[in-house]
């Protein structure tokens, strides 16, 4: 408040100037109390913010900060293929989050193993080919001694027939006894020809199946590796942003030198227009989360974005956080109300808020401020004295006090 003074000529004007001078009076205290009683109001009407160590009267509610990353609600895998050789290579890749076009080439798969082997199994098929057609050649000239055979024993046969045909009269007994025993024998060697023929052509028929099942599986082969080779050149099946997948046994990202198995998601393009989170929650929080609970998202590269959402679901058993890793947390995924393709990519970082239930509104002190250890749990004063409190429920942050406590009396922090 501004002083007045009076100066000391005026001291004998004082009765006749006391109208001036008590209106300057009057305007000074006014002015003076103007500016306390604003003051005032404005110490009083400023809000209490959470961080203050205060007193203060507001709704209880428990929040969960849980650490998690983004991830895509759908998204294209790009997956290794499977080859005879099972296992590959990583020999080039594009580099993650590189913007890609519909058929463009993103990973390429070392090839050498398979391009060694394409040569062999094409000169596997070559003998094959060599082998069935030497195999049938040798065949048709057996074949060819055998029916020369059965054309023997036929004339063989029609011979000893003109000859048993002759009466018994026109010869003796023993020529014609004779005869017929040589008709007998050229039957018997006729039948005994044919069924070699007919053997050796049942046999050549399952050797000329062998070597066409031989030369077969050849060609099947190197269609096999020529398609493998072809698999391992992934292609992006649309345009979009490229994500590169987890490698579990190293804990990070694939690069190029690494190896994989068919099946394992190497690549993928997601859809950034509908993100999710997928949070870890620990045992000690385990039965607290369930669905439906809201939740502020902020990403971590981020922190001035602020997204809403809610908890979509929990899983029922725990899994490991990392490839043989001793430690297991059940993952919450959190479904977000609004996506931002701007700035949101899968594998950023976040931090989940989870907001529990909100009780009434009461007397809440910061947990910093209270040494709950003592019995009875007593709050530490910012004059440096202490109070004994009755406590009630408290949350991550925050106690709520049934008694001890007056709201907006200042307190310490604890050590």
């Amino acid at each position: 408040m501004p002083a007045v003074r009076i100066q000391k000529g005026r001291v004998g004007g004082w009765l006749g100037g006391r109208t001036v001078l008590g209106r300057e009076i009057s305007a000074g205290l006014a002015l003076g109390l103007w500016i306390l009683t604003g003051c005032t109001a404005g110490r009083a009407a400023r809000p209490v913010t959470e961080d203050e160590l205060v007193v203060r009267r507001a709704p209880l509610r428990e929040r969960f900060v849980l650490s998690g990353e983004l991830a895509a609600v759908q998204s294209d895998p790009l997956v290794a293929p499977r080859t005879p050789m099972w296992q590959v290579r990583i020999r080039w890749m594009e580099q993650d989050g590189a913007p890609v076009q519909v058929g463009q080439k993103v990973l390429e798969f070392d090839n050498a193993a398979f391009a060694g082997s394409l040569e062999q199994k094409r000169i596997a098929r070559s003998q094959a080919e060599n082998s069935l057609a030497e195999h049938a050649a040798a065949r048709d000239v057996q074949a060819g001694d055998k029916a020369y055979a059965v054309e023997e024993k036929r004339i063989a046969r029609e011979k000893a027939e003109t000859k048993a045909a002759i009466p018994e009269e026109l010869q003796t007994r023993r020529e014609w006894q004779e005869a017929q025993l040589a008709l007998e024998k050229a039957k018997a060697e006729e039948a005994k020809a044919k069924e070699d023929l007919a053997a050796f052509q049942k046999s050549s028929q399952a050797e000329e199946e062998v070597d066409r099942i031989a030369l077969a599986k050849a060609a099947r082969e190197i269609e096999e590796t020529e398609a493998a080779l072809e698999e391992l050149v992934l292609r992006a099946p649309r345009g979009g942003i490229l994500i590169l997948g987890d490698n579990r046994q190293e804990n990070r990202k694939f690069q190029v030198g690494d190896s994989t198995w068919p099946g394992n998601v190497v690549m993928e393009l997601p859809d950034l227009s509908r993100m999710r989170v997928d949070a870890r929650l620990w045992d000690v929080d385990d039965g607290r989360i369930r669905p439906g609970l809201p939740v502020r998202v902020t990403l971590d590269a981020f922190p001035d974005k602020v997204f809403n959402g809610k908890v979509d679901s929990v899983a029922a058993v725990a899994q490991e956080t990392s490839f043989r890793s001793m430690r297991r947390a059940f993952t919450v995924r959190i479904a977000l109300e609004r996506s931002d393709p701007e700035v949101m990519r899968p594998g950023m970082s976040v931090k989940a808020e989870v907001l529990g239930t909100e009780r009434a509104a009461g007397l809440l002190v910061p947990r910093a401020a209270l040494d709950l250890s003592a019995n009875p749990p007593v709050a530490l004063l910012a004059d440096g004295g202490t109070a004994n409190v009755a406590v009630g429920t408290c949350t991550n942050l925050d106690c709520e006090i049934t008694s001890g406590l007056r709201e907006g009396q200042q307190l310490r922090r604890r050590g």
